[in-house]
């Protein structure tokens, strides 16, 4: 299951904090780093996205729930597939509603 997360930033991280959390936000990178098909930064800053792909909800609410960040973002997660895999869908569906006609 391949699942697009996008992150952005929702509270300001206490700058007492921040030298912490960035530590355990590249852990918890280099912990999951063999699922992410894509980790990017926003240019300029304010948050990123990555593409992980999980065997199941449940291994990605883990991922989640570990994320060192997630109390001050905003999280966007989306499950997402194939692009070429998609259109050939949305063309047999069009294709079986005008033969239904």
């Amino acid at each position: 299951m391949r699942i697009l997360v996008i992150s952005r930033p929702k509270f300001p991280v206490p700058p007492d904090q921040l030298p912490a959390l960035i530590q355990g936000f590249a852990a918890w990178r280099e912990r999951y780093r063999s699922i992410s098909e894509s980790f990017e930064f926003f240019a300029g800053g304010g948050g990123g996205f990555g593409v992980v792909n999980v065997p199941d909800e449940a291994t990605l609410n883990q991922i989640m729930l570990e994320y060192p960040l997630g109390p001050f973002s905003e999280l966007e997660i989306r499950p997402v597939l194939d692009g070429d895999k998609a259109l050939a869908q949305l063309q047999a569906a069009l294709q079986a509603m005008a033969a239904a006609r």
